[in-house]
């Protein structure tokens, strides 16, 4: 009996301790979304739901995420995809047991398309379908 206690305040501890990794994960995703998400009249719900999986579809939001995605370097301003430096550009926001995940599936998400907000949109309906751990 107390065995099968200590095995349950164990497990319970570890879970404890997930919720209180992803949650401070995803307040760091939150906070270096900020700047854009104000510039772009988005608020922090749409940006959780998308982590979630459910992306809103209106331009403001995808306008957004360009402005994010600009931000980590991981697009220029004409659209031009790069994923070369994301994991040492984007080692402060995103937890390194969580890097090598979080890279590849932006690198299988991420394509270059004729236009910006297409690769945008394209983008995150695949990145949302995949565990990211955000």
């Amino acid at each position: 009996m107390l065995t099968t206690v200590k095995c349950g305040f164990s497990a319970l501890l570890l879970v404890s301790m997930l919720i209180v990794i992803n949650a401070d994960q995803r307040q760091k995703v939150i906070d270096f979304h900020s700047e854009c998400l104000d510039a772009h009249g988005v608020d922090e719900d749409a940006l959780i739901e998308a982590l979630d999986g459910t992306v809103r579809d209106d331009e403001s939001f995808y306008l957004h995420l360009f402005c994010a995605a600009k931000k980590a370097k991981i697009m220029q301003e004409d659209g031009s995809v790069t994923l070369d430096n994301f994991e040492v550009d984007m080692k402060d926001v995103i937890d390194e047991h969580n890097m090598a995940n979080v890279a590849s599936i932006l690198r299988k998400c991420l394509v270059q398309k004729e236009e910006i907000l297409t690769t945008i949109k394209e983008a995150v309906h695949c990145f949302v379908k995949h565990e990211h751990g955000l």
